[in-house]
């Protein structure tokens, strides 16, 4: 038991030193808090080891000062990028760090059905993408490799998506 309090103490005394040393740290510039994440956030792409075909971020959310800003300004829930990575026939988006979304923010896999003029995602899981019934996030291709969502605006999602794919 002594053993056991005496580690205790030692491992609260060597977290309370680096705590001291990091309050006692200058305050980090914007510069100095670049994100520089090895992915989008998306942890099902990365647990999928997805393929990743095309990468979208909304217009204006493409480097990590605006991101930050956004999280400032309470456009986004989290400093991550909120991406659409294209895969196959499944799309992964980043829903829970769009603050004025209105779907489910655990709904981050959708169906994706690839059409001439752009693509589209399905909202339910039941969908299929020969049903015109079916509920769905359409996005038209536009200039520059952009695409832009004509249902989003009604969801708090972003209407404009810039494709920035990874190098």
């Amino acid at each position: 038991m002594r053993c056991a309090v005496g580690v205790l103490l030692w491992l609260t005394a060597g977290a309370m030193a680096s705590f001291t040393a990091l309050a006692a740290a200058p305050a980090a510039t914007e510069a100095d808090t670049a994100l520089h994440a090895p992915y989008d956030g998306n942890h099902w792409a990365v647990l999928a080891r997805a393929q990743i075909q095309a990468r979208y971020l909304p217009a204006g959310l493409s480097d990590d000062g605006a991101i930050l800003r956004a999280v400032a300004d309470g456009t986004l829930r989290e400093a991550v990028y909120p991406s659409l990575q294209l895969a196959d026939d499944v799309a992964f988006i980043t829903l829970k760090a769009l603050a004025r979304s209105t779907l489910d923010r655990r709904k981050d896999i959708l169906g994706l059905c690839r059409r001439t003029d752009g693509f589209h995602l399905l909202l339910d899981d039941t969908g299929d993408c020969a049903d015109d019934a079916a509920r769905r996030l359409r996005f038209e291709a536009a200039a520059g490799g952009a695409v832009t969502c004509r249902d989003c605006a009604a969801l708090g999602l972003p209407t404009r998506w810039e494709r920035h794919d990874r190098p």
